[in-house]
């Protein structure tokens, strides 16, 4: 949703090649101003009355922030025994029965009655005595969810959602602290006076402890500013992809040119990607065989003349020869690539889809719920040679083709051997339309998804609920500032619409499972909603128990301060202007944001990224920091791999800097030992055999059925290898492997081994 890391007003747009471009788009939500004093003015005006109780609950924030700032400084301990309060009431520390997720040594507790009140000297003692014990905060959040207003009667109240990152001495011991905190405010000594906290009593409190090694140890961070000097500074898009074919997944930083060759055991050597690399490439790239001829070929975006670019592969995966344009239109913002064959002859088609920035030239997406102003999305059909055409008004794609995409995936979704298309966008949410097995689509979201709106910003497939189907995972964000909003009952007259769909656009993450044709979110989904503003997401069995977990990036743009933005989109920004350009806003938002938004304040910012472990059919629960990935950085792309084949998942993170506009990988190792077993399967193609782009995994062992699907475009500008990877938890045989290509054949192997990886083809028995 919003500000991407390419763009953010003139100072932070060093990846803004995103211009507006006249189109008829819906009426304006407001009359325009004319000047930028008059709307200054005018929001003066508004948040001194109809949003006076937020600018109110947005002053008590601010002891939370100031709270969360110093503890960034250093000192945390010190700086959370400072906090002014008058009494805290606690309760009793009681032991939870432990639930299985999976990873072993994990200890939760949970805070109950009797309450026992504290005073603030008890609390800096109770803080001196954990310091004495070696505990050690590492990082937090605080998040203002609900306030209400003084009355005659009573003082303010907030709800302050808050996590504690903790260390007991060493890094094998690591706890968990969340929960709620219901804070009673003091009455002013004047109405100039800070506001401070009179009672707090937390509510939901848990403890979640866990002696151990980390799973994920970090091995490698690499930025292209020391990897690649003078190049592009971004790593994005991220590929993993076994160029050469020999069982172990390189790692492509495409956003600069350079490919790290998989030597084993977790050693790389770095060298070129592509012989005449994209100078400053735009956030899509894929990799697969276009033109047919047996090799791995690469399709990126180039900025500067907005081509869409062909580099066919040799042997080996490399790709010595200069490229060429293999689309003839124009892609100003190309954002996501995938692939599948549409039309069922035989070769690979595209769906290419763009993102547009909000804000950009004073002009912001409008309706902010069904946002249809973006560049245009592309059906491309492939004449067999890696030459595309334009297809996509015949395809029936041409209503909502203006969507501001950010992925989007071709993959049979209702067994009917054709492949689906799933579209998730920004200012909007899901499409999902049924191939007609023609190559035309129907748009049936309306009757096959519950409830698709959100910030869309990417999707992962996985076996949710352990049923043996395709279940779809959509990221999104999640803001406290609209859920406060809707528990005030703040809203503008004459935007009844708006009002209407505030909660279901800041929702969060939507998990949806397969029901018959639909695509459902059930009970349980509701614990894997909320984790910030998400970005990448990635689906893999990371503890080797059997069942899908997920992992989030998160955290938008983080500045000096976790001061938040959030609160001017949500009372303002939304409802100024429209999807055209304006001169005056262009300017407004300039010296309302310009150089401050990420560097002196934050927007969603300091959020860690998430690792769900699965209970499947009861919950998740987010064990991140336990397992050493809740990561603090502002979180981009991400991809799941078993870079070492030993088994186990690993991790490649993208960090988006504000200090210097560019990326960084994060790589991560799992080394999470376990005598849970595994098996995985590498899909292979050549000349004349079917394409892996759209085939689904099937392993049956006993009663039990495991699913993935192989496909492209999901995650955020990222790809995944074609492989899929199963862990079995404790089952030690396997009945079969089947693989589903999209041609409708299926390869089957009988007995495989677990505990290895097997080549499966379509020439397989």
């Amino acid at each position: 949703m919003l500000l991407s890391s390419r763009v953010l007003i003139p100072s932070l747009a060093v990846f803004c090649y995103v211009r507006a471009e006249n189109q008829a788009v819906p009426a304006p939500p407001a009359a325009a101003p004319q000047t930028v004093e008059q709307l200054s003015e005018e929001r003066r005006r508004l948040d001194a009355t109809l949003f006076a109780n937020e600018v109110a609950a947005q002053r008590h924030e601010q002891a939370f922030v100031k709270l969360w700032d110093s503890m960034r400084a250093g000192q945390p301990m010190d700086a959370l025994k400072r906090f002014p309060f008058t009494r805290l009431l606690l309760g009793v520390p009681k032991p939870v029965p432990q639930t299985d997720l999976g990873v072993d040594g994990i200890m939760p507790l949970e805070f109950v009655p009797p309450l026992k009140t504290i005073s603030h000297a008890d609390f800096e003692s109770l803080i001196e005595s954990l310091k004495a014990k070696g505990v050690q905060i590492a990082q937090s959040e605080w998040h203002h969810s609900r306030f209400e207003p003084a009355t005659a009667a009573d003082q303010a109240r907030s709800t302050v959602s808050f996590e504690i990152h903790a260390l007991i001495g060493v890094d094998t011991q690591r706890i968990i602290v969340r929960g709620q905190l219901k804070v009673r405010w003091q009455k002013p000594a004047s109405p100039d006076s800070d506001p401070v906290a009179e009672e707090i009593e937390p509510s939901g409190l848990r403890m979640i402890a866990r002696k151990g090694t980390p799973m994920f140890i970090g091995k490698m961070m690499l930025d292209p500013k020391t990897e690649a000097p003078r190049r592009f500074p971004r790593t994005s898009p991220v590929l993993i992809h076994d160029l050469n074919g020999d069982g172990l997944s390189e790692i492509i930083m495409a956003g600069c040119n350079v490919a790290y060759s998989n030597k084993g055991q977790f050693q790389f050597a770095k060298g070129d990607f592509l012989t005449h690399g994209i100078r400053q490439p735009m956030e899509a790239g894929i990799l697969a065989d276009f033109n047919g001829d047996g090799f791995v070929d690469y399709i990126g975006g180039s900025a500067p003349d907005q081509s869409m670019l062909l580099f066919e592969g040799t042997a080996g995966g490399t790709f010595p020869n200069p490229p060429k344009i293999c689309f003839a239109e124009k892609l100003p913002s190309l954002h996501v690539l995938t692939s599948g064959d549409v039309d069922g002859d035989g070769d690979l088609d595209l769906f290419a889809g763009q993102w547009k920035a909000p804000y950009a030239d004073g002009a912001m997406p409008t309706p902010y719920h069904d946002a249809k102003d973006g560049f245009p999305n592309y059906l491309l059909l492939n004449d067999g040679k890696g030459m595309f055409t334009d297809g996509t008004e015949k395809a029936g794609l041409g209503p909502k083709r203006n969507r501001r995409t950010f992925s989007a995936s071709l993959l049979d979704l209702d067994g009917d051997r054709h492949p689906d298309l799933v579209v998730v966008a920004d200012f909007s949410g899901l499409d999902f339309y049924r191939n007609r097995g023609d190559g035309t689509f129907e748009d049936v979201t309306d009757s096959r998804v519950d409830e698709r709106h959100g910030f869309g910003m990417s999707h992962t497939f996985g076996d949710y609920d352990g049923d043996g189907k395709i279940d779809l995972y959509m990221v999104g964000m999640s803001s406290t500032t609209a859920r406060r909003l809707d528990a005030l009952g703040l809203a503008r007259s004459g935007f009844d619409e708006y009002t209407k769909m505030r909660a279901p656009m800041s929702y969060g993450n939507r998990l949806y499972v397969s029901r018959g044709n639909r695509l459902v979110q059930p009970p349980f989904a509701a614990s894997a909603a909320r984790t910030g503003w998400s970005w990448g997401c990635t689906t893999a069995d990371f503890d080797l128990d059997g069942d899908a977990d997920l992992y989030i990036s998160n955290g938008h743009l983080s500045g000096a301060s976790a001061k938040d933005y959030c609160t001017k989109f949500w009372c303002h920004d939304l409802y100024t202007g429209s999807s055209r350009p304006s001169p005056v806003l262009s300017e407004f938002y300039k010296r309302e944001l310009g150089s401050k938004l990420g560097r002196e304040f934050s927007w969603n910012g300091f959020e860690h990224n998430v690792l769900f472990l699965n209970q499947p059919g009861t919950g998740f629960e987010n064990m991140a920091w336990l397992l050493g990935v809740a990561q603090e950085f502002d979180g981009r792309a991400v991809v799941s791999d078993d870079l070492d084949a030993d088994g186990r998942m690993d991790l490649a993170v993208v960090e988006y800097r504000t200090d210097t506009m560019s990326q960084r990988l994060h790589v991560l190792r799992n080394e999470y030992a376990s005598s849970r077993h595994w098996i995985g399967i590498r899909l292979k193609s050549g000349p004349g055999s079917s394409q892996p782009d759209g085939a689904v995994v099937t392993v049956r062992t006993g009663g039990r059925v495991w699913i993935k699907p192989v496909v492209t475009g999901d995650s955020f500008t990222a790809q995944h290898a074609r492989t899929a990877h199963f862990g079995l938890g404790a089952a030690a045989a396997v009945d079969s492997i089947e693989v589903s290509w999209p041609n409708g054949k299926v390869s089957r192997i009988a007995n495989p081994a677990p505990d290895r990886y097997h080549d499966v083809s379509e020439k397989s028995p």
